[in-house]
């Protein structure tokens, strides 16, 4: 029994320490990725943040922070007589952000630097969301889902609760108050609801994703490169995933057109 015990820690040990040796590397590079980024050396900053995420420590931080620096660095370029984000930064910048909301869809910082990196796609042929659509899709990107449906839930209560209170009182300037107020909780707690199915359903869409290239790169009308090039979208356009075909992906752009693209030109959010 001893032997079989003294097996299984000699087994599990090395384990252990490859563990603690990894957390020990992540934390590592998180400080070197975070030293970097102050002394605005954003090459080797990302290079830290990608080993962050690398050794298995991927989180809404560092994909956020791995972001900005992809961002920062695509930048720099113009700074250096180059053109900005020439080696494909901006896309991978949009990535991470879109990342980085994944884990934390409260994550405002990462809400509005993703706005301003969309910004810099400059893909014209593209149809922008309405103002109602932007409103909506902002106040819904204010909490997770399951913060809008314990909402929903809570003014649900308060609405038959002050339901209640109109039916049971006897005073008319009382019953005509508590009627109101239901009604304005009844309301709330159908606009909830709504909030709370449209940041879920967001957050299921996991085939979107983001056209990462130096430039732009060619969606054709089919699965051939001697096809028709129907769109030149930029880097950092979102797409969704409709299928794959060999080296292909068909996908959808916001404005309804679809078209096949080379899968390694996709990275899945």
């Amino acid at each position: 029994m001893v032997s079989l015990m003294a097996i299984a820690m000699l087994t599990i040990a090395p384990n252990i320490v490859k563990a603690a040796d990894a957390t020990t590397t992540a934390e590592d590079a998180w400080q070197r990725g975070l030293e970097a980024y102050s002394e605005h050396d954003y090459a080797t900053a990302v290079e830290s943040f990608e080993n962050v995420i690398a050794y298995g420590h991927a989180s809404a931080d560092a994909y956020y922070n791995l972001a900005g620096a992809y961002f920062k660095l695509g930048q720099e370029a113009s700074h250096n007589g180059g053109r900005q984000f020439s080696n494909g930064e901006l896309g991978k910048a949009i990535l991470n952000y879109h990342r980085a909301i994944q884990l934390d869809p409260e994550m405002e910082d990462a809400h509005y630097n993703l706005a301003i990196a969309v910004d810099h796609t400059n893909d014209t042929q593209a149809i922008p969301e309405s103002f109602i659509t932007s409103l909506w899709m902002g106040i819904s990107n204010l909490f997770a889902s399951n913060t809008w449906a314990w909402g929903s839930i809570i003014l649900l209560g308060l609405a038959l609760a002050l339901f209640m209170a109109y039916r049971l009182s006897t005073r008319l300037g009382l019953r005509k108050g508590m009627f109101w107020l239901s009604i304005v909780c009844m309301l709330g707690f159908i606009l909830t609801t709504l909030f709370a199915i449209t940041e879920r359903s967001l957050q299921q869409r996991d085939n979107r994703a983001v056209v990462i290239c130096n430039d732009t790169t060619p969606v054709h009308a089919s699965p051939d490169n001697t096809s028709k090039i129907i769109r030149q979208p930029s880097q950092g356009v979102t797409v969704v995933e409709l299928r794959n075909h060999n080296e292909w992906s068909e996908i959808l752009f916001a404005d309804g057109e679809k078209g096949w693209i080379r899968s390694s030109n996709l990275e899945i959010i």
